[in-house]
């Protein structure tokens, strides 16, 4: 009995120093080092910003009429906010004055060509008869000045009927461009005026913006200028611009009158929106500093931060920053960083604090 006692117990002996053994034998493996994108910060030499209120207009916006008188009979431009593709209908007139116009004309330069062509026909056979003295010379002077009469009447007669064909064209009423109606100012059965205003025809394609630039700022606007341009209706988006413009006088209130346009062909802007406009002056402000809104985090205090990488251990720390505004440059940090700081632009949320990355020193990565 005890010859068994000693063989178990030798051999848990031999278990548990085996174990210890192979133990004894691990380390701890490091886990590998997070790729991430980075981004060195630099220094944007940029003017002062100065924002100025407008009022958004189609900036190709005409009113469409008729070049002639009638009743409306059609319209299918009464709809507000319909569009039309370049030379559709947009509105009729009773043509029937018109195109008996037009038969009369026809009929009457009809009468004068008949005529004409045999008061050439006479002046050909009276100018042989003459020349074999048949006739005197002032009964062919008499011939020669009918013949002369009817060929100014069949000019006459010729641009009558074209006028007669363009007041009858012009009864129809057709869109000069791809566009909609902004507003409607007849209806059908309507007599309308020459020229009367019917509908008002926008094409949408660009915006124009009037801005009051003080007469402490104007030296530094140019056309051809940059802007940015928010507006209350469409919230944290940013259009770009142009200045167009600028007048040489003055208002009552000492300031400049500037046109701004803006690219709306995907057509967010709609006549009579309010937005800010902000120009970026001449004058240097100093160094900014501006990085991808990505970078950014929110934080629960409400304060805002980003990751900057510390090149001598390629490890990560939690730096607050203040930021500005938006712009195309990027994000504006107006506190936190400067020149040269490696910053993480990608996998920003996977990251804490002191964390081994790896990244490029080209902006990749790693």
């Amino acid at each position: 009995m005890m010859k068994y006692r000693f063989v178990f117990g030798f051999v848990v002996m031999s278990c548990l120093v085996l174990l210890q053994a192979c133990g004894g034998g691990q380390e701890e493996v490091a886990a590998p080092p997070r790729p991430v994108k980075t981004m060195i910060v630099k220094e944007y030499d940029i003017g002062q910003q100065w924002t100025f209120a407008g009022t958004a207009e189609d900036a190709l916006e005409t009113q469409l009429s008729f070049r002639v008188g009638g009743k409306i009979i059609a319209f299918p431009g009464e709809q507000i906010g319909r569009k039309f593709s370049k030379g559709a209908v947009i509105a009729r007139l009773d043509p029937s004055d018109y195109e008996l116009e037009y038969r009369q004309a026809k009929a009457n330069l009809e009468q004068v060509r008949a005529n004409y062509v045999r008061a050439k026909a006479d002046m050909q056979r009276n100018t042989e008869l003459y020349r074999r003295s048949v006739i005197s010379r002032g009964e062919l002077d008499q011939i020669e000045a009918d013949f002369k009469s009817y060929e100014a009447q069949l000019s006459a007669s010729a641009k009558q009927l074209d006028i007669a064909r363009k007041h009858l064209s012009y009864t129809t009423l057709n869109a000069p461009f791809d566009g909609w109606i902004g507003e409607v100012q007849a209806q059908v059965h309507q007599n309308v005026a020459s020229g009367q205003a019917v509908a008002s025809f926008n094409a949408g394609r660009e915006m124009k913006m009037y801005v009051a630039v003080p007469d402490t700022l104007i030296a530094q606007v140019h056309e051809g200028d940059k802007v940015e341009v928010r507006f209350d209706a469409l919230p944290g988006t940013i259009l770009f611009g142009k200045v167009m413009e600028v007048s040489v006088d003055s208002t009552a209130s000492s300031t400049y009158p500037v046109k701004v346009y803006l690219d709306n062909k995907n057509r967010l802007l709609r006549s009579g929106m309010s937005g800010q406009v902000s120009f970026l002056g001449r004058e240097s402000s100093g160094a900014r500093y501006f990085v991808p809104p990505v970078a950014v985090l929110g934080k629960t205090d409400g304060t805002r931060s980003l990751w900057i990488v510390d090149p001598a251990t390629s490890t990560v720390s939690s730096q607050t920053v203040t930021i500005g505004s938006l712009s195309e440059h990027g994000l504006e940090i107006v506190e936190g960083v400067k020149k040269g700081d490696i910053i993480v632009t990608r996998g920003v949320h996977h990251l804490k604090e002191g964390l081994k990355v790896r990244y490029s020193s080209r902006g990749t990565e790693g």
